[in-house]
């Protein structure tokens, strides 16, 4: 990002979101935030053994890392600010499936 770029009045960086959730977008938006959202490939499967606080943080991270390395390929969000969440539903350290219906 250049100086002249982030000195034009108005200007303000560009905020991404790594996920394909739609309250996370609904909640942004609440607060009016309106993101790009970029949408890394499907990422969530857990590893052997892998406690649920450790999961979520992981995916967390692999989705901002994913959606870092698509913003820099576009000039329109290259140099954004990324935010990325997972969610993981368990019972104790059984970490449960996502639904398939409502």
């Amino acid at each position: 990002m250049t100086e002249a770029a982030s000195a034009a009045p108005g200007w303000r960086p560009r905020l991404i979101l790594a996920s394909a959730s739609p309250r996370r977008m609904a909640l942004l938006q609440q607060i009016g935030l309106e993101p790009d959202a970029l949408l890394p490939a499907d990422i969530e499967t857990p590893r052997p053994r892998e406690a649920p606080r450790a999961l979520a943080q992981r995916l967390a991270e692999e989705k901002a890392a994913a959606a870092h390395a698509l913003a820099e390929r576009d000039p329109a969000t290259k140099g954004g600010f990324i935010v990325a969440a997972d969610t993981v539903v368990a019972l104790g350290r059984r970490i449960l499936p996502k639904c398939e219906t409502a």
